[in-house]
């Protein structure tokens, strides 16, 4: 089965669930905008980072752990990615936001989230 963590159908469900102070829905999903960001692999960029694409205009290059480590979609509501932020302490060290990863970008350590692993 796959992680519900993962599952962009899930947290689609999840965040038309959510609503205001007065019983509304809280987000318009209707007004919804879809991005693509070409990213090109550069192995001299560090774990966890990007930098603007010096071939690709409006492009980011980053190392190929990283670009493995990525989440392919990532629901942004608003201006601020704080409402679904959910950072995590690897046992690397680092500290990422697991909205943004399937796996740890700095050591490729899996997540450990009891409320979704069944380990």
């Amino acid at each position: 089965m796959k992680n519900p963590s993962q599952d962009p159908n899930k947290i689609l469900e999840v965040i038309k669930a959510i609503e205001n102070m007065a019983g509304l829905p809280n987000f318009d999903l209707e007004a919804r905008q879809d991005f693509k960001v070409n990213i090109r692999v550069d192995e001299a960029v560090g774990p966890a980072k990007f930098k603007p694409d010096p071939l690709v205009p409006g492009g980011y290059v980053a190392n190929s752990l990283t670009v493995r480590a990525m989440r392919p979609d990532i629901f942004m509501l608003g201006n601020s990615l704080d409402d679904l932020s959910a950072p995590y302490s690897c046992d690397c060290g680092q500290e990422v936001d697991v909205q943004f990863w399937k796996f740890c970008p700095y050591c490729a350590r899996p997540f450990k989230l009891s409320r979704f692993d069944s380990r």
